[in-house]
């Protein structure tokens, strides 16, 4: 069970990197993006959909 929920998280974590790559605010060579916790990528990503 700790397995899926380990990958679950490593994906999630994953498509939130995408989402700032391809918003152009980090580039994929940015060590930062993979040392954010979860709860960190979903907050930089909420901050990109703000008017």
């Amino acid at each position: 069970m700790s397995y899926h929920l380990r990958a679950a998280v490593d994906q999630m974590k994953e498509y939130y990197i995408q989402k700032l790559i391809e918003a152009g605010i980090y580039q994929a060579a940015d060590e930062i993006l993979y040392t954010l916790t979860l709860t960190e990528l979903e907050t930089l990503v909420a901050r990109l959909n703000r008017p």
